[in-house]
């Protein structure tokens, strides 16, 4: 029996998971577009007021949970949730440098730190641990709304003022809050604020997998609780009921079976469907996962995949628009060009229309400045030459209409 044979691989597919969450959207498979009100799928806008395929997209959103709950139980919590990972591992830093029965979570018995481990250097260590990893996954959210060249853009001094302001805001906002999640709320989140554990406490079943304990054993484990030290939700994993917090992480069984090595028998804890144990085939236990299949959720499931193909399908076609990275760089260059001509924006806005021929000369002097190779440059020539012109001549009648004044 090898020790650990569940856990590095759960780290792996969490890991996995969360790098395909900030990937979906990093790449531009998937991203939601506030201004025009679509979804952009593969480079494809998928309108909001398709019916089919948001009607087909809500019926997956509800039916894919319940099928987990009913063949894999908890498996996502355990092996695949950014909140179970960053829980993990903020507990596991906490332990390191505050002493391996600190506590610094909302849902515990309070603060608690070893005396030997109570040091300013370990509360900063382990201060500064939270806020790197909540400055970077707090980007994440944003690459669902903007490409990278839009949200390195919030923080460039060339974008606009206030627009990145607003942006930036939201960012130390969001900073903010996955900071307090890794270091004092952790699995509160779980156990009272997740919606997807308020459903699974409504369809799990018996039936889906979940540990399963050898109690024709039990005199072998009288005296020890290995198992329960090593559950990640502190429960007693010899005594697990249905609605209980366990997310089938196989910490316990790996715990299990690293004592058990040392006598060369088999732990007595394990994976199973139903009442079928986990060294079963693997053809059996999918076998066992469709035979506890509820096919009315399935076909819900089907329905739902059917309605979002045929929106897809039947989405018209939406004329091409100018590509982001060129709208992000005719942005700067306005705000850059803005400005260089605010002065002569200033005295036209006081009434001196010779002064406002002049800012839009400017502006357009400017464009040719900065991007002289642009197809408009022709225009903006002309933009200059007649705007200079009007100025002159406006300046021209301003004067002789001050002189006319001036004579008696």
């Amino acid at each position: 029996m090898t020790s650990a044979q569940y856990r590095w691989k759960r780290r792996a597919v969490q890991l996995g998971t969360l790098l395909l969450i900030a990937l979906i959207p990093a790449l531009g498979l998937f991203r939601i577009d506030l201004t025009t009100a679509s979804f952009t799928i593969l480079d494809s806008q998928i309108w909001w007021s398709n019916f089919s395929f948001v009607f087909g997209l809500a019926i997956l959103l509800v039916t894919v949970p319940i099928i987990i709950y009913m063949t894999l139980g908890t498996a996502w919590c355990g092996w695949a949730c950014p909140q179970n990972l960053l829980s993990e591992w903020a507990n596991n830093l906490t332990y390191k440098l505050l002493g391996k029965r600190a506590s610094v979570a909302v849902d515990g018995e309070g603060l608690k730190v070893a005396a030997s481990k109570n040091k300013i250097s370990n509360w900063v260590i382990l201060t500064a641990a939270f806020l790197g990893v909540s400055m970077i996954l707090a980007l994440v959210p944003f690459l669902f709304f903007f490409s990278l060249a839009e949200v390195w853009s919030f923080f460039s001094p060339s974008s606009s003022a206030q627009l990145s302001a607003f942006m930036q805001r939201l960012y130390y906002f969001a900073v903010f809050l996955i900071f307090i999640d890794i270091a004092v709320v952790r699995y509160f989140m779980c156990d009272y604020a997740c919606l997807y554990r308020i459903g699974q406490k409504m369809f799990k079943t018996q039936d889906a997998l979940h540990v399963n304990y050898d109690a024709s054993r039990s005199d072998e484990c009288s005296k020890c609780n290995y198992c329960a030290a090593s559950c990640v939700t502190s429960i007693e994993p010899t005594e697990i009921k249905i609605f209980d917090s366990c997310i089938n992480c196989g910490e316990c069984i790996d715990a299990c079976n690293r004592l058990h090595d040392k006598s060369g028998t088999k732990g007595l804890l394990s994976f199973e469907f139903g009442n079928k144990a986990s060294s079963s085939s693997w053809s059996e236990k999918i076998g066992m996962i469709f035979s506890r299949f509820n096919w009315l959720v399935g076909g819900f499931f089907v329905m739902g995949v059917a309605m979002m193909m045929w929106g897809i399908y039947t989405q018209q076609q939406i004329p091409a628009q100018v590509p982001i990275e060129q709208q992000l760089r005719e942005r700067q260059l306005a705000n850059a060009c803005n400005s260089q001509c605010e002065t002569q924006q200033s005295l036209c806005k006081v009434g001196n229309m010779a002064e406002c021929y002049r800012a839009a000369a400017c502006k357009c002097e400017c464009f040719l400045q900065h991007d002289p190779g642009n197809a408009s440059s022709g225009q903006w020539r002309q933009c200059v030459q007649q705007n200079m012109a009007n100025a002159e001549s406006r300046t021209g009648k301003d004067r002789r209409s001050t002189l006319d004044r001036s004579i008696p």
